[in-house]
């Protein structure tokens, strides 16, 4: 028998994860972010749902919505790459709990660009499936995989990385998770690390006077680089100067 799914869903992971559900369980209802995107769009055209059926972010919360996800006798809720948190009353509409996507080996890393922290200390990354709770990434894990780190690896290298990792979990996880063979596991308190958004921006100014070891400045370089974006920068003559680092095994022109 087909699952009744809620879907809140962004990005590349919630398109896919969007695709996976719609062939296979019965979609119920979809949230996607309110900002307009190309994933956005391409969720919803993917999810084979009615517009009545679709909604933007700021209406998951209001009173009508949790009224209604309460009567629809929902198996799972999923927040895939979804930055917003749930207040109870939401979370807990589903019988058997909403799964929530992290980038990261919880308890480690547990809030924002973990995939940044581990570059700038060395903590291990990897992807973890786990259940929502009242607090920020605390709740019990259902499935992780570790995904290592390389030493020519930038943050968009390790991100994109992971966003296809755990994708690839979900999918091999989930026919054992609809039929609760797996025991969700809660997590050791002891081993937490979280980190706020605040603290990448204190990561981003490069002193120029300050000494560095090599091996740590190196670190902060490809740990602020994205793709063709760099967010470390130093200061000269009141002008901010951006640097992107770019690493590889050979010597490529």
């Amino acid at each position: 028998m087909k699952k009744k799914i809620v879907l809140l869903a962004n990005y590349e992971p919630g398109y896919e994860i969007c695709k996976f559900l719609s062939s296979q369980e019965n979609l119920l209802r979809l949230y996607v972010p309110k900002i307009e995107s190309d994933w956005t769009q391409k969720i919803i055209d993917v999810s084979g749902l009615t517009k009545d059926n679709i909604f933007f972010t700021d209406k998951v919360e209001i009173n009508s919505h949790v009224s209604d996800l309460k009567k629809m006798d929902i198996d799972y809720m999923l927040t895939v790459y979804w930055p917003w948190i749930l207040k109870p009353e939401v979370f807990n509409c589903s019988k058997h709990g909403c799964l929530n996507f992290h980038p990261a080996l919880l308890p480690i890393n547990r809030g924002w660009y973990p995939h940044v922290f581990s570059i700038i200390d060395g903590t291990p990354t990897g992807v973890t499936l786990h259940f929502i709770d009242e607090h920020t990434d605390t709740g019990p894990i259902i499935a992780q995989k570790i995904v290592p780190i390389k030493p020519t690896d930038t943050a968009k290298a390790i991100y994109d990385r992971e966003k296809y990792e755990i994708i690839s979990l979900f999918k091999e996880k989930w026919d054992d998770i609809r039929n609760n063979k797996l025991t969700p596991i809660p997590q050791d308190q002891s081993k937490a690390v979280h980190h706020s958004i605040k603290e990448i921006h204190a990561l981003d100014e490069i002193n120029l006077e300050k000494q560095y070891k090599a091996r740590d400045l190196i670190n902060l370089l490809r740990a602020r680089s994205f793709g063709n974006r760099g967010f470390a920068y130093y200061e000269l003559d009141g002008e901010k100067i951006y640097l992107n680092l770019r690493l590889s095994y050979q010597n490529r022109f």
